[in-house]
This record gives C-alpha cells, sequence and structure tokens, in this order.
C-alpha cells in the first residue's frame, strides 16, 4: 500500500477524499499510470511539482449575440478583442474572427439519430395492427 494526500477533493474507493486528507492506495493502482488519480501526491513528496497542483485554465465564454453583423465596427471590433485576447484594429479582421468563434462553438448535429419512420413501420414495432385500407391514389390491380 502507497501512502498519498488529496491535492485537491476526489473520488476514489467509493470514499469522497477532502483537499490535503491521507490515506493508501494499492500498489497495483499506484504503479499504473494511467489509472492513478491524478489529484493525489505521495505522502513524504516535498518537490514542487508533486506538492502543487497543476493551475487549471479557464475557458473564457463569450456571449455573441445573433445580430452580430448589424453592430457597428468598433462593436465588432471591442467583440473580437475579447475573444482572441489580443488588440484587433480592423473590422474585416474582426469579422473573420467573430465568424470563426461562432462556427467553431455551434452545437454539433445529432450524429446517431435515428432513420426516419414510416406510420405503419412505427405501429407494427410497437406491435400494432397495419392499416387495412389502401391510400388514395395509389395503383392497384383489378380483377375482372
Amino acid at each position: 500500500m502507497v501512502k498519498v494526500i488529496a491535492t485537491t477533493k476526489g473520488y476514489i474507493g467509493l470514499v469522497v477524499r477532502e483537499l490535503g486528507e491521507a490515506f493508501e492506495l494499492a500498489d497495483e493502482l499506484w504503479e499504473d499510470v494511467k489509472r492513478r488519480p491524478s489529484w493525489v501526491r505521495l505522502y513524504g513528496a516535498t518537490d514542487a511539482a508533486s506538492a502543487a497542483p497543476a493551475p487549471q485554465t479557464v475557458a473564457v465564454v463569450v456571449e455573441v449575440p445573433a445580430d452580430w453583423e448589424e453592430l457597428s465596427a468598433a462593436d465588432r471590433r471591442a467583440l473580437a478583442s475579447k475573444i482572441s485576447g489580443s488588440e484587433v484594429k480592423r473590422a474585416p479582421e474582426a469579422d473573420k474572427i467573430i465568424e470563426a468563434y461562432v462556427e467553431a462553438n455551434k452545437p454539433a448535429p445529432f450524429a446517431d439519430a435515428p432513420a426516419p419512420q414510416t406510420v405503419a413501420e412505427a405501429q407494427k414495432a410497437n406491435g400494432g395492427v397495419e392499416p387495412d385500407w389502401v391510400a388514395p391514389g395509389a395503383t392497384q390491380q383489378v380483377a375482372d
């Protein structure tokens, strides 16, 4: 067993571990780099890399109005500067930045959508009875 300290709040072994809590991990879990929790350090470790958790970057979310193309050039440049994090001086560059940001943040389409179904297929799938009528205008053979 390896004695470790939690560098952030985490969940392991069916228990929520608090920041700074000391506990033990199984040797095979500690030796497997993929399964080892990233939020723990060895109990006796004193080096700065293992003592402090890695800083986490927070993504900045910028709200782009639906009618951003109708904004003034100065407002579009300010919006593009906020998105890119650096000053944008020309309106055409700002338009490209805003357009790319809007395109990148579009929700992905429902990729694994089921194929469309007819009413008859849906009724059959649910165990219902297929209709016994024929749609108007459908061709059918007539016996003499």
